[in-house]
């Protein structure tokens, strides 16, 4: 119904937690892996996995920097519900 509080089971908030750390995990890794990838197939030596490295880092980070802004507009929306449906109630 419209402006009551929205439920998450603690079941949902883990998995979304899950979710979050896996792709975090993820986006350090993978450049790094297809940088060696690369380097096998292309006889480069170090060069594309320092670089896969070095890109996994920035945007692994970046994502990581904008938690913060992630949680705020969280918070914020969970305050305008609950201010929503006290509103509401006599």
């Amino acid at each position: 119904m419209p402006g009551e509080p929205e439920f998450r089971p603690v079941a949902a908030e883990a998995l979304r937690w899950v979710a979050r750390v896996t792709a975090i995990g993820l986006e350090f890794a993978v450049p790094a892996l297809v940088g060696r990838l690369l380097d096998l197939g292309l006889g480069t030596g170090p060069w594309l996995v320092v670089s896969g490295a070095l890109l996994g880092l920035a945007v692994g980070m970046l994502h990581v920097l904008r938690l913060p802004e992630e949680f705020a507009r969280e918070a914020e929306r969970d305050r305008g519900r609950r201010s929503g449906s006290e509103r509401d109630s006599p």
